[in-house]
């Protein structure tokens, strides 16, 4: 009996350190975030001379620093909700044990489901992709991811500020937006010309122009639609082996993949392929999940991976800004 006693004292002890070191760890992040941002605003208010490059560096290493601030937080979060969790348990256990007569069944829990950080490795299939919709969206107002066409507003379509708007009037851009947030990211970043577009903009934009697809999203012919009205130029890929897709990225195109069932959906979900990475691995931008839009994948895998649908154009697109008159294979 003792011996057990001591073994519950110690795990609680390395329960309650484990607890200390998350919360430290947060409170230095935040300061050390906090400390970044106003040496970041001073330099650029003192130094205007400052490349736009050199901003745009400084701005995506406040915003890592941000991100791994609140990943930490929702750690320290989690743990206190097991922590409670457990402590609920034991007492409810005990209160059984005393007196079970009249009861029937167990006494109502509720799941607490932990969300784990990603391991960011360079091939595809050793990470876990089945986080749901939105889980690590939440509400990403500064997230900014480097493409070939130069660095661009990422969007979530679980993020907290829409994630319930009712896509045509009908369904959640949590399960059904990921086109219009998709097509959102590129838009905002190249061509908005100082207007404010979100995923809730190009959705309207979708419906009222026939492209909202009830219970299903978006038809695919919402890609090259949406985005040639806002001055881009939008070619179908019919050459889907690597090689040529990495050409294209190459060239500083962004690839709209639709994906089929595989490593990042089980039907159908719009991706941008974003930049080719000096490894031959490519980045992403998901609008279902932003862990996914800050890991390496492998090109072949992707490829693969398209659905097999050829609609529209469907199912990549190469995205640009420049006009050219070369056809794309």
């Amino acid at each position: 009996m003792k011996d057990r006693t001591l073994k519950n004292q110690k795990k609680h002890i390395n329960k309650t350190l484990k607890q200390f070191r998350l919360a430290k760890t947060l409170i230095q992040l935040s300061i050390t975030g906090t400390v970044s941002v106003i040496t970041a605003s001073l330099s650029f208010y003192f130094c205007p001379g400052f490349s736009s490059q050199v901003v745009d560096e400084a701005r995506s290493g406040i915003y890592f620093v941000q991100t791994a601030s609140h990943r930490k937080f929702q750690e320290l979060e989690d743990f206190l909700k097991k922590q409670n969790q457990t402590k609920q348990g034991a007492q409810s256990k005990t209160e059984l044990s005393k007196d079970t007569s009249g009861i029937q069944g167990g006494p109502d829990t509720s799941s607490v489901t932990s969300k784990t950080s990603p391991v960011i490795l360079g091939k595809a299939e050793n990470l876990d992709m089945e986080a749901k919709p939105g889980s690590d969206g939440n509400s990403l107002d500064a997230a900014i991811l480097d493409t070939s066409m130069g660095p661009m507003y990422y969007y979530n379509q679980g993020d907290t500020r829409w994630s319930s708007y009712l896509y045509g009037g009908s369904d959640p851009m949590l399960q059904y937006g990921c086109g219009p947030t998709a097509a959102a990211m590129l838009i905002s970043s190249f061509t908005n010309d100082g207007e404010a577009i979100t995923p809730v903009t190009i959705a309207d934009w979708s419906a009222a122009n026939g492209y909202y697809a009830p219970q299903g999203g978006s038809y695919h012919s919402l890609i090259p639609s949406v985005l040639a009205a806002y001055g881009f130029q939008v070619e179908s890929v019919t050459d889907h082996s690597p090689q040529n897709a990495a050409s294209l990225l190459s060239s500083g195109h962004i690839l709209v993949a639709l994906m089929g069932k595989g490593s990042l959906t089980q039907n159908g979900h719009f991706v941008l392929i974003t930049k080719l990475l000096p490894d031959g691995n490519v980045s992403i931008a998901d609008p279902n999940s932003f862990d996914n839009s800050t890991c390496e994948w492998e090109l072949p895998l992707l490829m693969e991976e398209l659905k097999k649908v050829y609609d529209s154009g469907a199912p990549l697109w190469a995205v640009s800004m420049a006009a050219s008159n070369s056809s794309l294979s």
